[in-house]
């Protein structure tokens, strides 16, 4: 099927998260994810202001407090972080991931299958095109050449990889904080919950099982993992 140029189905456009409970399932703090999400205003010492735009898809919440980001949103940050990860300012990541948008041709370009096939030469010339040697610096910090071809660098090609994509679009993402355990985000699978991939098991029901205090073996034992993997969700989780 043809890669859809605009989102428009439900799942990925309906928000699913708060933005405290969509960092802490990627793993960011609190505040950094708000930045992305909301951006900010900020005063330097000699009185002038730093603003800095948006960066992931938030929607207004229905009521106070309700729930703002859609899964492309989430989607979106998991790959803020790999740059960020990959030691590259938001000051830098901000004017890239904007040209990746506009040359890619997609609004949510962090989110497209693009960006895995494309994203590498795009970002090159955007480095080499741009007029601030700090672009090309950040580009630097991204994107290597390897026979003779633009590819990103192993800590941002380890977070693609984690990725699966369908119709163009990320449609499942599995999150590296939990090691051994394979817990994935998928917004057909639990309400886009962190699960256990292959068991259907929210992250949640294993976490409240362990807070009642039930012995770890008995946990894995129900849910047919390993004491390995229960023990890395709980120190994810």
């Amino acid at each position: 099927m043809a890669e859809r140029r605009v989102i428009d189905d439900p799942h990925y456009t309906t928000p699913i998260y708060h933005k405290a409970e969509a960092a802490h399932i990627i793993a960011v703090p609190a505040q950094t994810f708000r930045d992305w999400a909301v951006g900010y205003a900020r005063k330097r010492l000699d009185g002038s202001q730093v603003v800095s735009a948006p960066i992931v898809t938030t929607l207004g919440p229905v009521r106070a407090r309700g729930v703002s980001v859609p899964f492309v949103g989430l989607a979106e940050a998991y790959i803020v972080s790999a740059f960020t990860k990959a030691g590259v300012p938001m000051r830098r990541i901000r004017p890239a991931v904007l040209w990746l948008q506009e040359h890619i041709g997609l609004p949510q370009a962090l989110a497209s299958q693009r960006l895995q096939t494309d994203g590498a030469e795009v970002l090159w010339d955007f480095g080499r095109m741009s007029g601030d040697p700090a672009d090309q610096d950040a580009v630097d910090g991204l994107v290597v050449v390897r026979s003779g071809q633009q590819v990103f660098r192993p800590v941002v090609r380890d977070y693609l990889t984690r990725v699966t994509y369908e119709d163009g679009w990320t449609r499942r993402i599995q999150l590296p904080q939990y090691g051994t355990a394979e817990v994935v985000v998928d917004p057909w699978l639990n309400g886009g919950q962190p699960t256990v991939a292959g068991r259907g098991i929210r992250v949640t029901d294993i976490v409240s099982r362990l807070n009642a205090q039930e012995p770890t073996q008995d946990v894995a034992g129900d849910y047919g993992l390993s004491v390995r993997d229960i023990e890395a969700i709980r120190l994810a989780a």
